[in-house]
């Protein structure tokens, strides 16, 4: 079942007052009463990849047609994806405690995998031009890189809750997330030197109620950064600055991902696929 909803995108603006900008979002629901949907992953072949992390399951959504088709079962509970550059789907197994590879013949490779059982998985996932992969370790209070040479090794330490992970557009900024606190923090960040930054806090998210916090993350093509949280998914210019909200009333927004353009979002909820075209005012 789908339906249709049109909202006002609300900016805060100085004095903590609420003003409508010119944004219009139009919100459909694709799929519903999923296991905690997360890591959209858009495929320029006009799919969409996502998983279901407590079901075990990675989906494949065909726009086109409007099919949905299982990926891959006992995935370990994956969360957060993302392609490499030979465009092979990367996974945080949340519950299988690794990040994998899935081959183009359906096997699967290991690329890290944590050495201590009560230490939690990966959460969330980015990779840079260069092949660089970074992942989240929420209990490790880190995050981690992997070289496109294989060596893996912590990049970010002492970031307790850290979450979601993403780049900026010119890959000199990485994003993290740190979900209790609903904080996004930006390191600047220099690809070829393979250095990294003090953190500056760049953003924090105020929305009512407490069972859920900052997550996954998504930017367009103007560098703006899209921040999922309890309640909808927050709009930040590349300075900080919120110039946009896209409402999901009564969701927990666990991750986005942008389709074909910057003016279409997708949307996982704990318990739902959505997306957000943008209109044309």
């Amino acid at each position: 079942m789908r339906y249709k909803l049109s909202w006002f995108a609300l900016l805060i603006v100085a004095g903590n007052s609420l003003a409508a900008i010119a944004e219009t979002w139009k919100v459909e629901r694709l799929a519903y009463n999923l296991d905690t949907a997360e890591g959209p992953l858009w495929d320029a072949a006009g799919k969409l990849y996502y998983t279901e992390i407590f079901a075990n399951r990675v989906h494949e959504y065909t726009v086109a047609s409007g099919e949905f088709r299982l990926v891959r079962l006992d995935s370990g509970g994956a969360n957060g994806m993302a392609f490499d550059a030979a465009q092979r789907i990367l996974m945080c197994e949340m519950l299988g405690k690794r990040v994998s590879r899935l081959e183009p013949d359906g096997t699967v490779t290991t690329l890290w995998e944590a050495e201590h059982s009560g230490k939690g998985g990966p959460n969330d996932i980015v990779v840079s031009a260069s092949g660089n992969i970074y992942f989240t370790m929420p209990r490790h209070s880190c995050i981690y890189r992997i070289t496109p040479d294989g060596s893996v090794a912590p990049f970010v330490s002492d970031l307790a809750g850290v979450n979601g992970v993403m780049l900026s557009q010119d890959e000199s900024t990485l994003y993290a997330t740190e979900y209790k606190q609903r904080k996004v923090h930006a390191f600047p960040l220099n690809e070829r030197t393979g250095t990294i930054g003090a953190r500056r806090l760049f953003a924090q998210i105020q929305t009512e109620g407490t069972e859920h916090g900052a997550d996954g993350m998504a930017v367009d093509d103007e560098d703006r950064l899209y921040v999922a949280c309890l309640g909808g998914v927050w709009i930040y210019d590349p300075q900080g600055q919120q110039v946009g909200f896209i409402p999901l009333s009564g969701e927990s927004v666990t991750n986005c991902a942008f389709g074909d353009t910057s003016n279409r979002l997708f949307i996982t909820t704990q318990k739902g696929l959505f997306y957000a075209d943008r209109l044309e005012e």
